[in-house]
């Protein structure tokens, strides 16, 4: 395993401490926001180490790893280890010229910029209850097409975003063709971008008629949907039942039906499910990745961030072994683990 690949392991871990001049820095460059406020899984500072590596960590002033400012350049500091560092500042904090409507909704987080990612979000909140998730915190609503087209209008003008994603929580059943429309919408106005669809199993209308999962998906394929992440997330049913009761009812048979068949539409390379690493055993989750494999996809691990007095960070030495035994899984398969995209590696391992 790579150095780099180790030191990002450790952030995702442990955080990292900023000295004060180096926050001092920040604060001066890129504003108070020099970091992103998001969805747990994707709040933090977004650290671009040495070369193709990409983490987001959270400030924690108890960490090990330190940033500190050097003639005008960051740098990564821990022990024996010095690294320069880049910071990719989220769009908001530099944005300039932007009208107070704009502004406010992006503070809504109707749209996040990631590294080279857009990620947009047609529902706020969640139907699903999972206890770890910060999304319940947030009041479930729609946001309207013409709102997030304002967002995702001015965050392209990030020359640094390549490909979008349309994430946000999972809707209610009677939302499921709004979703769909959203979908339509925005793979047809910005036809130059990549677009990735994060969801659950699915049709048209329904969660569990299996009969609408392949002309949904084909439907998908169709409208210009780049690729899919359907996420697993947790393998075992007694702790699948006791954290996410929705994603328990749903049933996993039922997700690895739809990745099969998404695999079979958009190929193994477009189709990836994630898993959250560090909830259940290290046995469990490297049987999801199997049956991921086993389905023709890519399975996409992330460690688990504590939230709610659940749980705790994994340790390093767990996401390593994790990673290192994942790797030998679809190896075998011929996959790879996900995402591909290097940057948007920034919170898996």
């Amino acid at each position: 395993m790579k150095n780099l690949q180790k030191i990002k392991i450790n952030l995702m871990t442990n955080g990292v401490d900023i000295e004060n001049k180096a926050l001092k820095y920040l604060y001066k460059n890129f504003g108070e926001k020099f970091y992103n406020d998001d969805y747990i899984t994707t709040t933090g500072i977004m650290i671009e180490l040495g070369n193709n590596f990409y983490v987001t960590s959270r400030i924690n002033s108890k960490s090990s790893y330190k940033i500190i400012l050097e003639q005008n350049n960051l740098i990564l500091k821990h022990k024996r280890i010095r690294e320069s560092i880049k910071i990719w500042e989220p769009w908001l904090c530099i944005a300039k010229n932007i009208d107070q409507k704009t502004h406010d909704l992006l503070k809504s987080n109707i749209a996040v910029s990631h590294f080279d990612r857009v990620r947009i979000s047609p529902i706020n909140g969640c139907n699903n209850h999972c206890a770890f998730c910060s999304m319940n915190s947030i009041k479930y609503k729609k946001n309207s097409i013409e709102d997030i087209n304002t967002c995702l209008k001015y965050l392209l003008k990030d020359e640094r975003v390549t490909h979008i994603l349309i994430s946000g929580g999972s809707p209610k059943q009677c939302d499921l063709e709004y979703l769909t429309k959203v979908y339509e919408y925005f793979c047809k106005k910005f036809p130059k971008y990549d677009f990735d669809v994060m969801t659950t199993p699915r049709g048209f209308d329904s969660y569990t008629d299996r009969s609408q999962f392949k002309p949904y998906i084909e439907h998908l394929k169709k409208i210009g949907v780049s690729g899919l992440s359907v996420n697993v997330e947790l393998y075992n049913n007694e702790i699948c039942a006791k954290y996410c009761p929705e994603k328990y009812k749903l049933g996993r048979d039922n997700y690895f039906y739809f990745l099969k068949i998404a695999s079979e539409i958009f190929g193994s390379q477009n189709v990836r499910s994630g898993l959250i690493v560090g909830l259940e055993s290290k046995k469990d989750t490297l049987k999801a990745v199997e049956e991921i494999c086993k389905c023709g996809c890519m399975p996409m691990l992330s460690p688990y961030i504590p939230y709610n007095n659940i749980g705790n960070y994994p340790s390093a030495s767990f996401l390593n072994d994790v990673y290192k035994k994942s790797k030998k899984i679809v190896d075998k398969y011929n996959l790879n683990l996900a995402p591909l995209c290097t940057k948007c590696q920034h919170n898996t391992i």
